[in-house]
């Protein structure tokens, strides 16, 4: 679903603000060497860090376990000002609300 690929690329870009319009309110996020974290925390850890200036997705996959929800998987590589570009594979997970789409949860390994 393209626009869903549309929302991803903008939780990249946009930041804390994107988060809190697009996360449910239980959403789970792991990033290393963070750790697990949760709605709130990953708020306000994103208004904090510098943003990404650019993110391509590449070798994107999804999967539709249920009606309502879908899967994206992608190798990202992004770039931030002044730094070494970062690459990792991600997963994302969204479910179907009577208000749009909500991320339920996200994962990155770094490459």
């Amino acid at each position: 679903m393209n626009s869903l690929w549309t929302t991803e690329e903008a939780l990249w870009l946009e930041g804390a603000d994107a988060f809190e319009r697009i996360m449910a309110d239980d959403c789970l996020m792991v990033f290393a060497p963070m750790g697990i974290m949760r709605n709130a925390e990953i708020v306000e850890s994103l208004r904090h860090a510098p943003r990404w200036q650019s993110v391509s997705m590449s070798d994107r996959a999804e999967a539709r376990p249920a009606p309502g929800v879908l899967s994206l998987a992608y190798r990202a590589s992004a770039q931030r000002p002044n730094s070494a570009p970062y690459e990792a594979l991600c997963t994302s997970t969204y479910f179907e609300t009577g208000e749009g789409w909500r991320l339920l949860q996200h994962q990155q390994t770094p490459l």
